[in-house]
């Protein structure tokens, strides 16, 4: 898919990533924080880490890329709505 189909459903709360991204890394927007989040799983690192951001850094590869996928929460993270919850 491309950037455009995916850009609802990423300020919906819903992870999007592409297919060029290595380590299942991916991003979704937080609605309570009005921020976008980038989840990386470097190699090197047992656990990912997230990058939070008030503004979406994406490279214009990215935005005329054609590789994006919607993506969904594992049922950890589910509670309603396909709405992301911080683990306790």
């Amino acid at each position: 898919m491309k950037f455009s189909e995916v850009v609802d459903s990423l300020m919906e709360g819903k992870p999007i990533s592409r297919t060029g991204w290595v380590n299942n890394d991916y991003m979704y927007y937080d609605k309570e924080e009005n921020s976008f989040v980038f989840v990386h799983h470097p190699d090197d690192l047992e656990n990912g880490y997230e990058l939070g951001s008030l503004v979406l850094d994406l490279r214009p590869h990215d935005l005329i890329a054609d590789d994006w996928d919607v993506d969904t929460w594992d049922s950890d993270h589910i509670v309603d709505a396909n709405k992301k919850v911080d683990e306790e």
